[in-house]
């Protein structure tokens, strides 16, 4: 008969504990809207808000004397444009990953934010699960090209008629066909690209050179 390995007194294996909670600061100028995401945040096992400003001139103070992993930047603020805190944010913070969040998304602001460190730029009344996945670390697909996905013209078609800033119905009318048949190529295209938004996706295939961005820069 075998024996039992003999046990040592004193002795405990390790467990290991839970992983520390991402942190994260929310720069925003409405109150309601951050109380909700900082609110949101805290509900997640994982993540919790470590700060909030609502205006630059706060950001600068709050952000320079709080530790966190993650920023979540309002592009338009009562006192200036949410993107010229983010050089200053890779020079105090350069571990940090910075959201961009806007209510008039455009593809040129969105080259900007990203061409200034952002990894991603999304829009406000996009989905909240897309502001979570990239806080969590989740690739941005504007942030990382992917290589050069192939494209039918009538692809083709649709993601120029987004560059130009169309939405689906317009879209549907100018070329001739369906609603339903439109969304399927948007769906398409978002999933060639590796896109969360049709932004995005319009952002990461001007980087491909497949399209250009109409507005000033």
């Amino acid at each position: 008969m075998s024996e039992s390995p003999p046990q040592i007194s004193g002795v405990r294996t390790p467990v290991a504990g839970p992983a520390p909670r991402r942190s994260v600061f929310v720069l925003d100028d409405h109150r309601v809207f951050t109380d909700m995401l900082s609110l949101t945040l805290g509900m997640q096992p994982d993540l919790r808000c470590v700060g909030v400003a609502h205006s630059l001139a706060e950001a600068l103070r709050t952000a320079a004397a709080t530790e966190f992993d993650v920023a979540i930047v309002d592009r338009q603020l009562p006192d200036g444009d949410g993107l010229t805190l983010l050089p200053w944010l890779r020079m105090v913070h350069p571990h940090v990953r910075t959201v961009v969040l806007t209510a008039h998304p455009r593809p040129d602001a969105a080259e900007r934010a990203l061409t200034e460190g952002a990894v991603a730029f999304l829009p406000k009344d996009g989905s909240l699960s897309d502001i979570l996945a990239v806080v969590r670390g989740g690739t941005s697909a504007s942030a990382d090209v992917a290589p050069r996905p192939t494209l039918t013209g009538r692809e083709l078609d649709v993601l120029r008629a987004l560059a130009r800033g169309l939405d689906a119905h317009r879209i549907a009318g100018d070329l001739g066909i369906s609603l339903h048949t439109t969304r399927d190529h948007i769906k398409m295209l978002l999933a060639k690209l590796g896109a969360h938004t049709q932004l995005e996706a319009v952002v990461v295939a001007h980087r491909l050179g497949v399209v250009e961005l109409d507005g000033p820069g």
